[in-house]
């Protein structure tokens, strides 16, 4: 589905929170003796997913324990924004603090906001760009003037299920369907959108979206009746249908916003083959690409605001770039934006 957007939705502001706890791939090997266990090399994971760490929060962190502070700074960096003029709150990350209220709830009240509209969106790693779409269709419509999008992210509570699966010793092809779940980290991430004035530029151009749910049982996380974690990530039919609908979806994207190339691309990051293939894609200059899988591992929901606060601080960005964005989350979810900076 094509969305073209005719008022423009931009970006005000962006805060992250990354936990200080910094977990190296090579350690986690080590402690699954993954070369006498399953004949995995040590280095595996550093050398062939390119994650050579990540960021872990402690056992009992909430998602809203890593939401909060990033949503903080998002409102703090926003220039001129009163928090009171922020009319619609979306959580959307991967997992919730409760089942109700809505963790957006919990988020609303530590800030001191006063939103009318606060709600929760889930879809895998995609929930990001789902919420900013579905902010920047109330934002057109006029029931709100500033959003705040904000996800909390804790999948090491999955990482660290795996890790104790795998030390406990499983067969080889149960244990390369979960090892992918130690390439991911935590981290929080938010944005404060708002419409464009009218001699601003920027903003969205358009959502550009697919999804093939027949996939939706490669990549599961659920929890037993008697609370153990369960699940799988069965890496490479998901990673292959990503880089490949991406490569397909690319030309129609580009023809849509009647442009030749991205300036810079935002990409949802899984490993370094993924990333380097979609720096493949038509229309991406060299080097533009920005990367952080390397230190942040997959950080599912939180790799938009993370990614698009390092594109602003470590690159030469100028009003007028065009920005593409390649995201997809297990289901699968797959979407394309364009975003004029």
């Amino acid at each position: 589905m094509n969305h073209h957007i005719t008022t423009k939705v931009k970006i005000n502001s962006v805060g992250t929170y990354l936990p200080p706890e910094i977990v190296k791939s090579t350690d986690l090997m080590n402690e699954i003796d993954s070369e006498n266990q399953y004949d995995i090399p040590i280095d595996w994971m550093s050398n062939v997913l390119g994650i050579e760490e990540r960021r872990v929060a402690s056992d009992s962190s909430k998602p809203s324990d890593l939401a909060i502070p990033a949503a903080r700074e998002a409102i703090e960096s926003c220039a001129g924004l009163d928090p009171q003029d922020i009319d619609l709150v979306i959580f959307c990350g991967m997992e919730r603090d409760q089942p109700e209220p809505a963790t957006a709830h919990t988020i609303q009240n530590a800030l001191g906001l006063n939103a009318n509209h606060v709600f929760d969106v889930a879809n895998a790693c995609f929930g990001f760009i789902d919420a900013m779409e579905i902010a920047s269709s109330f934002i057109k419509c006029g029931i709100a003037r500033y959003a705040l999008v904000v996800t909390g992210e804790v999948p090491s509570r999955v990482l660290r299920a795996a890790v104790k699966s795998l030390k406990s010793g499983v067969d080889i092809k149960t244990a390369r369907n979960i090892i992918g779940a130690l390439s991911v980290g935590d981290a929080g991430g938010a944005a404060i959108i708002s419409a464009s004035d009218d001699y601003d530029k920027s903003g969205f151009e358009l959502f550009n979206m697919m999804c093939q749910s027949s996939l939706a049982d490669k990549c599961t996380y659920k929890k037993s009746e008697d609370g153990v974690i369960e699940g799988q990530m069965v890496m490479a039919p998901l990673a292959n249908f990503f880089i490949k609908t991406n490569h397909r979806l690319i030309d129609e994207t580009l023809d849509k916003l009647g442009w030749d190339n991205f300036d810079w691309m935002l990409t949802h990051q899984i490993g370094k083959k993924p990333f380097e293939r979609l720096s493949g894609l038509n229309g991406v200059k060299p080097n533009s690409m920005i990367k952080t899988f390397d230190k942040l591992g997959n950080i599912t929901t939180a790799t938009f605001p993370v990614n698009f606060k390092k594109l602003c601080e470590e690159n030469q960005v100028i009003a007028g770039d065009k920005i593409g964005g390649c995201f997809g989350g297990s289901g699968m979810a797959i979407g394309q934006f364009g975003y004029t900076f």
